[in-house]
């Protein structure tokens, strides 16, 4: 409990810009604390994306072959892959 005291000690420090009060102790347990949740949140983006990318390939909306076979056949009188709906 005495950790989270000092995380949020360290962020009313920096929303009244008084940097001055932040001891060394302070800013590492904070900057661990900042590190753990930034990891925590990019994995849960990256497992979003990556569920997203599967979902859409089951339904059937989007064949990802035919775009990593794009990088193969790049010539210019090739076929487009997608039609574009004009606005």
């Amino acid at each position: 409990m005495g950790d989270l005291e000092v995380v949020f000690g360290v962020v009313k420090n920096l929303l009244t810009l008084n940097l001055s009060a932040i001891t060394k102790g302070e800013w590492e347990i904070f900057q661990g604390y900042g590190f753990f949740f930034l990891v925590l949140f990019l994995v849960v983006v990256l497992y979003s994306y990556w569920f997203h990318l599967y979902k859409n390939e089951k339904k059937g909306e989007r064949n990802y072959e035919k775009y990593a076979k794009l990088a193969l056949d790049d010539e210019i009188d090739d076929s487009v892959l997608e039609k574009k709906r004009s606005a």
